[in-house]
């Protein structure tokens, strides 16, 4: 029996055309862009896969030509609002294309961005349930953001977010003692979440070198936002030790990064006005405690002021009082004084004077009477005379030294002094009016004052 052949173009014809008859109709395929495979001239060549517990169950070539690819890619980013990137299951539109050069593959005639909408959806869904879980939702916002003055910032270097972030930073930054210091990394797409996870553990590792965290993005085109809502970065940043701070520069939905961190704006630079209103507000509280405390100190002092001036006005009312007084008790002594010791004197003088006319007297007499009787009692008188006259002078001795205790000398000696006004003794406050000028005399010296 004679064997059929076929050419191999033949066979390729053959299953050409029975695919052709049989896959009339476009389908719609869920795969995973395994690779886009991007060429030059504008035609992209995806490998698309179907995996399950991570092992590839199928893998087909897709096509998109120039003419399709530019308008779906457009319509996919404007809507998802994230890159037509490899990683991404999508759904396809596609039309089964077999020939005899290429082979099998799929012709993508479009791609549903609602489904990958959906997908972003339930991941951000799925990454806010697993928070919630494990408790993480606010372990971020629980952290106390003090005055962040060293902050260290998770962006790219060449970020227009970055340098708006930076130009309003920049305007109190030397003034409020601000440093920051940068960690450049990529901030969207695939390879953004590794980049910024790898990042957070860097600054981890010294974290005492800084008070904040600061993940800064740029607006613009807003895709490759859904690393944002990725599991593995929302719990770096709940857990992170510091606070971590949002500007990712977008007008859509909050982010689940923004909802764990500490605190978030929708722009860079009202991320960096919100810091300075931090350092402002502090600043306005202490010139506030400042003014309060002044006001009291202002308080205070006139209060003091006034109690010294009522107690000043007081004591010198106290003070002339009691010098009067005891002035007065100092002249009634010095008269009492002078008049005893005049007294005294006088006796004891006339005493002196008296004795010797009656001893003579009573010799005589005693002599005429009684002849050496008189004698013996003349020296017997003699004796008593000097006796009496030691005595007297003993008390005048005694009579001298009180006279100069309470002689006004001894009395400014012990710190008392007299006040004069015109040469006359001040015996009352009455006396005195404003102006006056009064001579205080001390026990050295004198000096004049002017009553107020």
């Amino acid at each position: 029996m004679s064997k059929q052949i076929f050419t191999l173009l033949q066979v390729a014809g053959s299953i050409r055309k029975t695919l052709e008859n049989r896959y009339q109709q476009t389908y719609w395929v869920r795969a995973e862009l395994y690779k886009m495979n991007e060429f030059a001239s504008g035609h992209a060549f995806p490998e698309l896969v179907q995996r399950e517990n991570g092992k590839i169950l199928a893998n087909l070539n897709g096509v998109i030509w120039k003419t399709h690819f530019q308008r779906i890619r457009m319509h996919f980013e404007k809507t998802v609002q994230e890159p037509l990137s490899e990683g991404k299951e999508l759904l396809l539109e596609v039309k089964i294309v077999f020939s005899e050069t290429f082979g099998l593959s799929l012709h993508i005639l479009d791609i549903d961005a609602t489904y990958s909408l959906g997908a972003l959806h339930q991941l951000k869904i799925n990454t806010l349930k697993k928070l919630d879980q494990e408790g993480l939702l606010n372990k971020n916002q629980q952290l106390r953001l003090y005055l962040p003055k060293r902050i260290a910032l998770i962006s790219a270097d060449s970020s227009k977010g970055l340098s708006d972030f930076m130009e309003v930073l920049n305007t109190r930054k030397s003034q409020f003692g601000i440093s920051t210091f940068l960690f450049n990394c990529t901030l969207q797409g695939d390879p953004a979440v590794d980049s910024m996870v790898n990042t957070l553990e860097k600054i981890q590792r010294i974290s005492h070198h800084f008070d904040a965290v600061a993940i800064i993005r740029g607006g613009g085109a807003e895709v490759g936002m859904s690393c944002y809502d990725d599991y593995r970065l929302c719990r770096a940043i709940a857990e992170f030790p510091l606070p971590v701070l949002c500007g990712i520069g977008h007008s859509t939905n909050l982010t689940v990064a923004e909802m764990v961190a500490n605190h978030h704006e929708i722009t860079p630079s009202m991320l960096a006005t919100s810091l300075l209103r931090i350092f402002e507000e502090k600043l306005t509280a202490l010139n506030n405690a400042k003014e309060r405390i002044l006001a009291h100190r202002d308080f205070f002092m006139r209060s003091v002021q006034k109690t010294i001036g009522i107690k000043s006005l007081e004591i010198s009312r106290l003070s002339r009082i009691r010098v009067e007084k005891e002035w007065r008790v100092l002249e009634s002594l010095g008269l009492k004084m002078n008049k005893n010791s005049r007294s005294q004197t006088s006796y004891h003088s006339h005493s002196l004077l008296q004795t010797p006319k009656d001893i003579s007297r009573n010799i005589r007499f005693k002599l005429e009477r009684e002849g050496l009787d008189i004698l013996a009692l003349l020296r017997s008188s003699i004796n008593s005379s000097k006796t009496l006259s030691n005595s007297a002078c003993n008390s005048l001795d005694s009579l001298e030294k009180t006279m100069a205790i309470l002689d006004p000398k001894s009395v400014l000696a012990r710190g008392y002094s007299i006040a004069r006004k015109n040469n006359e003794v001040v015996k009352t406050s009455e006396t005195l009016h404003q102006g006056d000028v009064v001579e205080i005399e001390f026990y050295q010296g004198k000096k004049a004052t002017k009553v107020i």
